[in-house]
């Protein structure tokens, strides 16, 4: 190349962008556009200072790499938004008496193990399948398994819902207007990434909800992940000690009234679902 001009690197950034990327490193720019000579490599240092002036670009936390940054910004008509628009998701334990869910929401299920977190999540199928698109990634249990616990819940056939098998990356292919069932979601010893996936989730939403089954450790509210699991959630649901907590709900039912830690205690029947259900004083 006898002349690196801005507008050449410029375009190249605008490549980029177009494709999905968003860092590279001078490295990239070398190999990608041919730069050999010294002074192209220089003067690059000085175009690239210029992209990130004219806010294109910025230095990423590696030396010598950039962020390409998203300048768009989309606008919320939040005026005409209908405060009434609320989701009428029926919940185990009558929870929709003391929280409502708006579109595009997060709702985290915490259960220890064994303390219903699976028969939670299907009883939210068995009492929403007539009203929403329903879609669960299952990542807990085998066809068969699943197949006796669905049976008990006697769903007409064929079943009024899809079940997926997966297991990560579940924003890759979260529906954003169905009511989305993950069962569960789990990152082994990175416990901390999950805040970034169900971010990822969120940002994913439209006018559909996500319900989110994740495990937590006995004798605490939060999942594995702790506040890094909380920070989207409108509802945040704990079960434990066969104990079903609301842990924090961002939008209570009726004004004036402050749901947060209100408890349940319960037994399982033959089937392992939610027997004996009995409102308890907070604690």
């Amino acid at each position: 190349m006898a002349e690196l001009t801005q507008q050449i690197i410029e375009d190249w950034i605008e490549s980029l962008r177009a494709s999905g990327q968003t860092h590279f490193s001078a490295q990239d720019a070398w190999n990608d556009i041919g730069i050999t000579l010294p002074e192209n490599r220089t003067h690059l240092r000085v175009i690239l200072s210029r992209c990130k002036e004219k806010r294109q670009i910025d230095k990423s936390t590696s030396n010598g790499h950039y962020r390409i940054l998203d300048t768009t910004k989309l606008i919320m008509d939040w005026e005409n938004a209908d405060v009434k628009n609320v989701l009428p998701i029926l919940w185990p334990f009558g929870i929709q008496k003391w929280a409502k869910i708006h579109p595009k929401s997060i709702i985290i299920v915490a259960g220890e193990k064994n303390a219903g977190k699976t028969a939670f999540l299907y009883q939210c199928i068995k009492m929403n399948y007539a009203s929403f698109n329903i879609e669960l990634f299952n990542s807990e249990t085998g066809m068969e398994q699943m197949k006796e616990r669905f049976m008990s819940l006697e769903f007409p056939s064929p079943a009024p819902f899809k079940v997926f098998e997966r297991y990560d990356n579940f924003s890759d292919v979260v529906d954003p207007d169905a009511l989305t069932i993950i069962d569960y979601l789990d990152f082994n010893s990175e416990v901390y990434r999950c805040g970034e996936e169900i971010d990822r989730i969120f940002q994913k939403l439209k006018t559909g909800a996500c319900i989110i089954g994740m495990q937590k450790p006995p004798g605490r509210d939060l999942a594995v992940g702790g506040i890094f699991s909380e920070k989207r959630a409108v509802l945040y649901i704990s079960l434990g000690d066969k104990i079903c907590k609301l842990k924090r709900v961002k939008n209570p039912a009726g004004k004036g009234v402050n749901p947060e830690n209100k408890q349940w205690g319960y037994s399982f029947d033959n089937d392992g679902f939610f027997t004996n259900i009995v409102g308890l004083e907070e604690r």
